[in-house]
């Protein structure tokens, strides 16, 4: 730069003395400078203002050469990190800070030396800095050097926002954020220096041609695992864009640009209340409305989902014709659809970005690791957290601009369409006829539960189980008589047809009555007694002459049924009442027909109407029925437990004594929704007792009124009620 001659005047002769020792990194502050010529402090002022707005004025205009303008809305300035050529047509020498350029002089050339750092090219520049290539010469690597591309004509703001991106990313040590090495102040330039990323950045991947929809669902997904690791450390990045992830040689991404991060810690920004920061296009609706102090995490959760759209689409969800525009469409107008723009975007990535792209923070994803989860499901193809917005939920948002509807929530409506005027006219008219609607639907109603369905499902029971026996014997008559679709589906007992029930997969369940609980089912008929059969084979049980010692069970395995059936309920509550726990009498699930295996535990306990084949046949192989003592105090522990007996009819050649041997059992109830159709009830119940008998040991029809606290469903009760035969 030259010196000014003795003849210069005296405010110029000042004004390039300060320029020297900006240059030279000799300069404390501006005010330190003025300090001394205080006499022109004024005027040295304003040409120092003057050079700040020409600086900013230029720097401006070079940003919006060198960065992307999508659909007439400029995007905000960027710094390319990524090695590769030049592009921009500019001398490389052109590009050095201002602060080496003296009027009319193109400055030194590259290299150029800052420090231990040899400048060897340009490789970026943006609005508010340069980055070029370097050789950090003490550890002889590689690296990006940043400068302030003010120079020393930076304003305080510049430089404070230049530090915050600096300190903000050397933060931060995650393999998806570029990591800064060191950062500080030489001959009068900011500058600092971080990792060389050679490759690309992802606008220019947009800008190239139409990303694979996985492709740039992983990008985002890895953007999204970096920005939760930044979140995590308290800090908000507020300008996530395509040009501020670079894409390296292997794929992978990589975000810089930490100049508006705001501190979540010290609540710290380069901007305050009623700063609109940011690129329009992917900033979050707060941030667009002037509101970038309350951003929050959400709002660097609604830019990357800005991004993925534009990475599918090839282009920003909302787009202005200018920059207040496209503010004013991010504030107030939902986005469109990504099929809109390309047809086979798959539903469950559109719901991602829809989600993302919520008005409202709350409804975002709550953290961007949230959204790194369901992409990750996305890309692997299982299901996602995230919910389409449903027609229902986008009919309600229309009928709110009613004015009666909106009067009713309280909802100020300023202006309505004809349609919602057409609509409100057509809701008084139905408000009036509404009592003989009301009249007209319980007729039909009513009609509907009476009414006999064309399919009946039953729940059975295991394969060959008394259950299945029963539903399938219901199910052949009423398909006889009552000429009806039936299907009997196996299950694993009780609590399984309980669960059957309430799901609506079954109309029709036989369970045992401690299975039967809630509002929601209710008891058609009992069904038939079931025994507690406890059966021995262990030579040191098997004793006629002496009584079976509970006791004596201890430490030995017990065969009951699976979980969920009724056998293997009843057997829980049997044991327990006794004292046995499970560590003392450990209880295997075995198949039954595989109890005479000699692996076998040497005791079973089966809940199961009496006479039972499967009882009768264990009986022919060694084993032994034994009584179960204190029968009474067992069923006062258990109300839906009673004491029984099984006598030697039960199992001819047994050896059976003639008092029969002392057990305890419960009843099985054919069950139903309360809901269930009047005519399904009224004919199943005809048909269980329509002679001949359907089974055995069914509980007759005239000893349903012994349970006078049951359930009953409604048509149930009808039909015991109408009985002639008095009950006993």
């Amino acid at each position: 730069m030259p010196v000014p001659s003795e003849a210069d005047d005296p405010i110029d002769e000042a004004f390039a003395a300060y320029l020297r020792s900006c240059d030279e990194g000799s300069v404390g502050s501006r005010d330190e400078f003025l300090a001394q010529f205080p006499e022109m402090a004024e005027e040295l002022r304003s040409l120092m203002d003057a050079a700040d707005a020409i600086n900013r004025f230029t720097g401006a205009a070079a940003a919006d050469s060198a960065d992307v303008v999508q659909g007439g809305a400029a995007a905000d300035t960027v710094d390319v990190l990524v090695a590769g050529p030049d592009d921009s047509g500019d001398d490389p020498a052109a590009t050095l800070p201002e602060a080496h350029r003296a009027k009319g002089d193109p400055g030194p050339t590259l290299p150029y030396t800052l420090g231990d750092y040899e400048l060897l090219e340009v490789i970026g520049r943006g609005g508010m800095g340069v980055v070029y290539r370097a050789t950090q010469r003490m550890l002889n690597r590689t690296v990006a050097v940043k400068m302030i591309r003010g120079g020393m004509l930076a304003c305080e703001n510049d430089v404070r926002r230049f530090y915050t991106e600096a300190q903000a990313a050397a933060r931060l040590h995650h393999p998806g954020i570029v990591p800064v090495y060191q950062f500080g102040h030489e001959a009068g330039h900011h500058f600092f220096s971080m990792a060389l990323i050679e490759g690309t950045d992802l606008q220019r991947k947009i800008n190239d041609g139409e990303l694979p929809i996985d492709t740039a669902a992983r990008y985002v997904r890895d953007v999204a695992r970096a920005l939760e690791h930044a979140h995590q450390n308290d800090l908000l990045h507020r300008d996530i864009k395509p040009a501020n992830i670079l894409i390296d040689q292997k794929d992978r991404v990589h975000i810089t640009d930490f100049g508006l991060a705001k501190n979540l810690g010290s609540d710290s920004s380069v901007t305050g209340s009623g700063a609109a920061v940011g690129t329009p296009n992917y900033m979050a609706p707060e941030q667009a409305g002037g509101h970038s102090d309350r951003a929050t995490r959400q709002s660097d959760v609604y830019s990357l989902g800005a991004i993925l759209f534009a990475c599918v689409t090839g282009r920003p969800p909302l787009v202005g014709d200018t920059v207040v525009d496209t503010l004013m469409q991010v504030v107030h107008e939902p986005p469109p659809t990504m099929r809109a723009f390309r047809s086979n975007v798959p539903t469950d990535l559109e719901t991602i970005v829809a989600k993302c792209l919520e008005k409202e923070p709350r409804k975002r994803y709550q953290t961007a690791g949230d959204l790194a989860e369901d992409l990750d499901a996305f890309l692997e193809g299982r299901p996602i957290l995230a919910r389409p917005r449903g027609r229902l939920l986008k009919t309600w948002h229309w009928v709110c601009g009613v004015p009666l509807v909106g009067a009713l929530i309280g909802r100020k409506v300023v202006r309505t369409s004809p349609g919602h005027r057409r609509f409100q006219a057509a809701m008084l008219l139905l408000l009036a006829l509404s009592p003989f609607f009301f009249v007209i639907g319980a007729m039909l109603w009513s009609r509907h539960i009476e009414a006999m369905p064309q399919r009946v499902v039953l729940a059975g029971g295991l394969k060959q189980g008394v259950y299945t026996g029963i539903s399938q014997a219901i199910a052949d008559r009423l398909q006889q008589s009552a000429g009806v679709a039936v299907q009997v589906i196996e299950t694993d007992g009780s609590l399984d047809n309980r669960n059957r029930l309430l799901d609506r997969q079954v109309q029709l369940a036989p369970m045992q009555a401690s299975s039967i609980s809630g509002d929601d089912l209710c008891v058609i008929a009992p069904l038939i007694y079931e025994a507690a059969h406890l059966l021995v084979r262990a030579p040191d049980l098997v004793q006629h002459d002496k009584p079976l010692n509970m006791q004596m069970l201890a430490g030995r395995k017990i065969a009951v049924g699976p979980y969920g059936s009724g056998s293997r309920r009843t057997a829980d509550m049997i044991l327990d009442s006794l004292n046995l726990s499970g560590d003392d009498t450990p209880r295997e699930v075995i198949a039954w027909e595989n109890l005479q295996s000699p692996d076998a535990p040497d005791i079973a306990l089966i809940c199961i109407g009496r006479g039972s084949t499967l009882v009768s046949g264990l009986l022919q192989q060694r084993w032994r029925l034994v009584a179960i003592p204190q029968g009474i105090s067992i069923t006062m522990q258990h109300p839906t437990l009673r004491t029984i007996t099984i006598d030697p009819s039960h199992y001819q050649n047994a050896d059976i004594p003639e008092e029969g041997l002392a057990t305890v059992g419960t009843t099985a109830f054919l069950v139903t929704r309360r809901d269930a159709p009047s005519a399904l009830v009224q004919t199943t119940l005809e048909l269980l007792y329509q002679p001949p008998r359907l089974f055995s040991d069914l509980i007759p029809r005239e000893r349903a009124a012994e349970w006078q606290g049951l359930d009953l469903h409604h048509a149930a009760r009808r039909y015991f009620e109408s009985l002639d035969t008095p009950s006993r």
